[in-house]
């Protein structure tokens, strides 16, 4: 049998190059098949994710629409007390209104005590509902068979002493699973007289859950605050033959005996669990995984997870994705077969399969083909030259060993290539060093952002005030910092500052910065006292000697009082709800990071009805065109003064187009931020 060097050079290259690319092309494959399947696994994930969120803030959306107009429903009896027929116009006209806003508004209600004036000693409840035609139908209800008086929706919200939304029931008039929003009714001095419900069926919220499904084939259910299944998975609640009564003086019917299935679930996600665990087939930890998700839904999460026990099909797989519905505190989730949801994706990998084997077969062909027409040695190293002469210098020179003239000029052909090689990779090597550095500095800037409180939206619900807040660096990372953040119920704390320097160094002091106000605040909420603290933990181990420019403010969402210390920073303006323009020109010391044991004061000044406070960093005053000529401290004031009781992200929007206009192409030298805050006296009110 011949040596493999001693094969014809023909047969050396078929052999070196098809093992070599088959190497390449099963490796290569097998990367690929990883990567792609984290990638549409994750993908899925997402969109199953988003489908059952999108879900949850539809039906979630429903629940203060009703809440609000519960709420004027109610006021209107309390401030006119009208009579009956008056009464019924008023249920007529507002379930009409809320019917096309919330589908699954299935009746309204105003149920007295019997004991008070309006019921006259009798029961008194006036009930709206869709009729068998479609059409609203107002009845009286109430009576020895349908005592009102004791359910749940009528008791609860008097001995709680507010609003509040009902657990899922069956009610044996309307014969439907609903829940309900129950609005107090007070008398003049604020006791409790009475009950306005809003009732939403769950059937009717069913039908919103299924939109969670992104793919067709998943489960949705409905968990109440408690944990109970107001929709079982893959089913909708049932409902009943829909007889109403339309008398003067009707009681609701009891149910029949066939009838009596049709009452509230009363199954939670933590009896499922506790009923499994008796199972035969059971799983410790999977039933513990169970009593984690269910606990995690109630407590307003958003998230999925894998699980084995809720399969129709034992030793089935299944992921969980679930969202919450904020408002009543309930959750919707999706149970999708990890079998199905992976179909997909196991096709895709036999046809890349198989795309695969098929290609590893054209490879050789072509390579044998290619090897058998261009074997000659002499060509191969004359193209071989070629083609390094024209500076593809990693073109590989056939490996011979024998001692003829073609070993002798492959040897020289392989000494000249490595010193060209060594000289390309030293070259390839410092441009990788560069584009490492560049991707770094992309990744600096993103953690950067990321330190930053998010803007979308702003901030939660906050009658009491809006906000603009904007940070746009110089360089791919910078020194600036905004933050704002609720120190407990009623004050809200913002910040302001600029590191001095740029880049990467502006960069981590911002973040250490950053960090310590957060951390520190919980333990202090003096904007004086806390400043002093942060500025002492900055000043330690600062041998660069570097130093940030502070404002920290406190404001009293009650009052508008603001409580706020400057450390060496740009005074703040005041843009007056009158139109007036007021500059804070008091310091309360130096920048922070330069004098340890620096105590700092504070100030205090009380916003009112649309003031609006602007803070800003240098970075805008000393913006800079063309000609070299700061922006200035005098062409703020003229945007301010323009924009006089306009709204914070407006405010903010024309000082940068001013500053833009003004830079005129001019390169950004120095970071630009911004921090609008309006106040509104009346919100809490409102709110």
């Amino acid at each position: 049998m011949k040596r493999f060097r001693d094969l014809s050079l023909t047969v050396k290259l078929n052999i070196a190059l098809i093992t070599l690319l088959a190497a390449i092309f099963a490796f290569s494959f097998i990367w690929m098949r990883r990567e792609v399947r984290n990638l549409l696994t994750g993908e899925i994930s997402r969109t199953a994710q988003m489908s059952v969120e999108l879900a949850a803030r539809k039906i979630n959306a429903g629940f203060p629409v009703v809440a609000t107009g519960a709420a004027e429903f109610a006021s209107v009896l309390e401030t006119l007390e009208p009579d009956e027929a008056d009464m019924r116009r008023m249920l007529e006209r507002t379930y009409r209104q809320l019917k096309t806003q919330v589908p699954a508004l299935c009746g309204i209600s105003i149920a007295y005590p019997p004991d008070d004036p309006v019921a006259a000693g009798r029961y008194f409840m006036l009930y709206i509902h869709e009729g068998p035609a479609g059409e609203p139908r107002v009845v009286r209800l109430g009576g020895p068979g349908y005592q009102y008086d004791k359910f749940d929706w009528f008791v609860l919200p008097e001995l709680l002493g507010r609003s509040i939304w009902t657990e899922p029931y069956f009610d044996t008039y309307a014969r439907l699973h609903m829940t309900t929003w129950s609005q107090l009714i007070r008398k003049p001095d604020g006791q409790f007289r009475g009950v306005v419900g809003f009732d939403l069926s769950l059937a009717g919220l069913g039908r919103m859950v299924k939109d969670a499904d992104a793919y067709g084939y998943g489960e949705e259910f409905l968990l109440s605050r408690f944990g109970r299944f107001a929709v079982f998975p893959g089913e909708m609640p049932a409902e009943a033959e829909n007889d109403w009564l339309e008398t003067t003086e009707a009681e609701a019917p009891p149910l029949p005996a066939e009838d009596r299935r049709h009452h509230v679930y009363n199954t939670t996600i933590f009896s499922m669990a506790d009923a499994m665990a008796g199972s035969a087939f059971s799983d410790s930890l999977e039933l513990s995984k169970l009593r984690r998700v269910g606990k995690a839904m109630l407590a307003g999460e958003t998230g999925h997870a894998r699980l084995g026990l809720l399969s129709r099909e034992r030793d089935e797989a299944q992921w969980l994705y679930f969202a919450p519905c904020s408002t009543p505190g309930w959750s919707v989730g999706v149970i999708y077969p990890e079998k199905m949801l992976m179909k997909q994706l196991d096709q895709l990998e036999w046809q890349i399969g198989s795309l695969a084997v098929l290609g590893i077969l054209m490879m050789v062909l072509t390579v044998a083909v290619i090897n058998r027409r261009f074997s000659h040695p002499l060509v191969r190293l004359a193209g071989v030259a070629q083609s390094i002469g024209s500076g593809n210098f990693n073109t590989p020179v056939p490996a011979v060993r024998g001692l003829d003239e073609i070993g002798r000029l492959s040897s020289a052909f392989h000494s000249m290539q490595h010193e060209l090689k060594r000289y390309v990779d030293e070259l390839q090597e410092n441009t990788a060093i560069r584009q490492k550095i560049e991707s770094e500095l992309e990744v600096a800037r993103q953690i950067q952002r990321s330190i930053l409180p998010a803007m979308l939206p702003p901030l939660p619900e906050t009658p009491e005030f809006s906000l603009f807040a904007l940070l746009r660096p110089a360089r791919a990372v910078g020194g600036d910092l905004y933050d704002f953040f609720f120190l407990d119920e009623f004050h809200w704390c913002f910040i302001i500052g600029d590191v001095s320097g740029k880049g990467v160094p502006a960069a981590l002091f911002m973040a250490v910065t950053q960090t310590l106000q957060r951390s520190e605040s919980e333990k202090q909420h003096s904007p004086g006292a806390l400043i002093s603290r942060i500025n002492n933990l900055l000043v330690r181990n600062n041998d660069s000697m570097m130093f940030v420019t502070y404002f920290l403010g406190v404001l009293d969402i009650r009052t508008g009082e603001v409580e706020y210390t400057n450390a060496g920073h740009n005074p703040p303006y005041i843009l007056q709800g009158c139109g007036e323009l007021k500059l804070l020109n008091t310091r309360h010391g130096p920048a922070l990071g330069v004098v340890e044991n620096q105590e700092y004061g504070s100030s205090r000044i009380t916003l009112e009805e649309g003031d609006a406070l602007v803070l800003y960093t240098d970075g805008v005053v000393e913006a800079m065109n063309p000609e070299f000529h700061e922006f200035g401290a005098e062409s703020l004031r003229q945007v301010l003064a323009r924009d006089r009781g306009l709204e914070p992200r407006i405010i903010g929007g024309d000082i940068v187009a001013a500053v833009d206009r003004f830079a005129d192409g001019a390169e950004q030298a120095d970071d630009i931020t911004l921090l609008v805050l309006k106040y509104r006296k009346n919100g809490i009110a409102a709110g």
